[in-house]
């Protein structure tokens, strides 16, 4: 089956993408001082350089996303799928759900390194904005197959949408303000396009979406203390088991990991912004222990806690 590509509606002007691309594409360059990934301040925003081809040894588990190719190719291999999906300049990779990823950078120089931006989709902002188009009747029509995971040609709304998210990611006013509403920009035009198949099931989201909002907005109050699919469930006055399934069906995550990322960003927000140090912050946020702190900010991070900030203030 040939990959999906994005709606008529949201296919590049060929006056408009270049300029676009090109202004986003000196902004991520501006911003990857080093090869490898520059994580910037907004949650789940962070840039790439490689100047060579490369092979992700290690396999990265990715939330649901889309990573926006500014220079150079990469194949990727998701989960258990044997497809190699093929991306370059002015494409896009979506991630419909968590997923495990193993990468390779394909097409990488000095002169021109491969350059990407990644978004993780927040399942609040995504959950949102569902409902909003599924209540406005503009909900795209679920296919009868849906590929959770593709490529598709990138429209210039979105790469403008991009532009304005990274400039206001470096301003502390801004990133509170400003930064979000780009962010929902992103996602409501990824789902008015052929990438509304891969990101959510509208049946789950239409039933449930509402309950599924209260339960992230609940998880956000009380990430402190220890929480249960199970309490979480009765909150919203659905079963656990039911509350699960719908939870992972319409934000592409499982409950628990939902709160780990929320602590793990919450987290992060302490020890760059307070200064507060990684146990205290660990604590702070709900974690039982400083190793398992330690073991899940690596894997989201790719650096311990120390390492990270030591990396971040440098730059």
């Amino acid at each position: 089956m040939p990959a999906p590509t994005v709606a008529d509606n949201n296919k590049p002007d060929e006056a408009v993408v270049p300029a676009a691309w090109a202004r986003l594409r000196d902004m991520v360059a501006a911003r990857t001082p080093a090869d490898g990934r520059t994580d910037a301040l907004y949650p789940g925003l962070r840039c790439y350089r490689f100047s060579h081809p490369i092979r992700y040894e290690k396999t990265q588990r990715l939330t649901p996303g889309v990573v926006v190719v500014l220079q150079g190719r990469k194949t990727a291999h998701l989960g258990g799928d044997r497809r190699s999906l093929d991306y370059g300049a002015t494409q896009c990779l979506v991630l419909g759900a968590e997923v495990a990823c193993l990468g390779t950078v394909v097409e990488a120089s000095a002169e021109a390194p491969y350059l990407a931006i990644h978004l993780d989709l927040p399942p609040d902002v995504l959950v949102k904005s569902v409902v909003a188009l599924a209540e406005s009747g503009t909900l795209r029509a679920e296919p009868a197959r849906v590929t959770e995971n593709f490529t598709a040609p990138v429209g210039p709304e979105v790469v403008e949408a991009f532009a304005r998210l990274l400039l206001a990611a470096d301003d502390p006013v801004d990133r509170r303000t400003l930064a979000p509403l780009a962010v929902e920009e992103i996602v409501l035009r990824l789902l008015r396009s052929e990438a509304a198949a891969a990101i959510r099931s509208a049946g789950a989201v239409t039933k449930a979406g509402a309950r599924i909002q209260t339960a992230i907005a609940f998880m956000r109050r009380h990430l402190g203390r220890p929480l249960s699919v199970a309490e979480i469930a009765s909150h919203v006055h659905m079963s656990p088991s039911h509350f699960a399934h719908s939870f992972r069906e319409v934000a592409g995550v499982t409950p628990m990991r939902c709160i780990r990322d929320l602590r793990l960003e919450e987290a992060r927000v302490l020890m760059l912004g307070t200064g507060l140090r990684p146990g205290d912050a660990a604590a702070r946020v709900g974690f039982e222990s400083a190793a398992h702190f330690n073991r899940a900010f690596r894997r989201r991070f790719e650096a311990t806690p120390a390492e990270y900030v030591r990396r971040v203030q440098a730059g």
